[in-house]
């Protein structure tokens, strides 16, 4: 009996921990699904903006706006702004002046040119992170964190705050893509650039806007993440590899309500597992089933799916 209650208390207080975490990878999945489903660009560097977005939001609230030359700080909520909109800039001329005229010179092998150039990015700002700040985490303060009890559950204010956040511009998101102008021409450009921009849609400022809101999505999480946690280079690591994982499993031409749900989805797995394998075998778990369905995914597409589900050929050896 006692056994029963210790284990309902921690599924309980694991599926807490997988959905606000899940938000985390919801939100990240949402915005690289994005960029990956208009762009069709393999943004290596995403994790790199993340984590600049957080180091720069601590900068301006904890060190001033140009240290050592202009040390006047900013409140909290207006720092964490100013972080997330840099690197949005800086987001949006990485793709206008270093990825499109790459893709354009580089023809035929534009997703490696890019991929290359977005390795470079990430592997640059990891080492520029490094030298202006140090290798060691910094302590990121901001509102008061509190400790909340639902039950047997317990979690932080800030990963209510932050779920709600996440959904909130899920939603949002959501509603520009379905029910704007602006949205109608992401959608189409995503569906056939080609065909977009002979109706006039300018899809290199569709690309620019991509890149726009993904950035954004970064580094709102990475704010809240480096409240909840602390801001250190390597932070970027584990939830941009499980956006990755999100992005793919939901699909990146998918609702971002859906890639949202996938990332709640795969940290509720991860989450869950740890009741039965050990907690570096869960993320073995989340892999093992993106191998599977993209295993699936290409089963669908093959000739050999395709013959079974064809009348008459049910039965016939293959």
């Amino acid at each position: 009996m006692h056994l029963a209650a210790v284990n309902l208390e921690t599924f309980l207080q694991l599926t807490a921990n997988g959905v606000f975490r899940g938000a985390a990878y919801g939100i990240l999945g949402v915005g690289l699904a994005l960029i990956l489903g208009v762009t069709g660009r393999f943004h290596f560097a995403y994790g790199s903006f993340y984590t600049l977005a957080a180091y720069l939001a601590y900068t301006f609230e904890d060190r001033g706006l140009f240290p050592p030359l202009i040390e006047a700080t900013l409140p909290f909520w207006i720092a964490a702004l100013a972080g997330v909109v840099v690197v949005v800039v800086l987001g949006c001329l990485v793709e206008r002046t270093l990825y499109q005229p790459l893709a354009r010179l580089a023809g035929a092998t534009e997703l490696l040119a890019v991929f290359v150039a977005a390795l470079g990015i990430a592997i640059a700002l990891e080492n520029l992170i490094r030298l202006l700040w140090g290798s060691s985490s910094q302590p990121y303060f901001g509102p008061s964190r509190e400790a909340w009890s639902i039950g047997s559950v317990t979690f932080l204010n800030f990963d209510v705050y932050s779920a709600i956040t996440y959904a909130v511009l899920t939603l949002a998101l959501a509603a520009l893509l379905r029910y704007t102008p602006l949205g109608r021409m992401v959608r189409a450009t995503r569906s056939n650039p080609g065909l977009a921009s002979t109706v006039g849609i300018d899809s290199k400022r569709v690309y620019v806007l991509a890149f726009a809101i993904g950035t954004f999505l970064a580094g709102t999480a990475a704010v809240w993440t480096g409240l909840q946690f602390a801001v250190e280079p390597g932070m970027a690591t584990r939830p941009v590899i499980f956006a990755f994982v999100v992005a793919f499993l939901a699909g990146t031409s998918s609702s971002p309500i859906r890639v949202f749900l996938t990332g709640i989805g795969v940290a509720l797995v991860e989450q869950w597992s740890s009741m039965w394998l050990s907690v570096r075998w869960t993320q073995t778990a989340v892999f093992v089933i993106l191998v599977v369905y993209l295993s699936w995914l290409s089963f669908r597409r093959s000739g050999v799916y395709v013959k079974l589900q064809m009348p008459g050929l049910r039965r016939q050896k293959i």
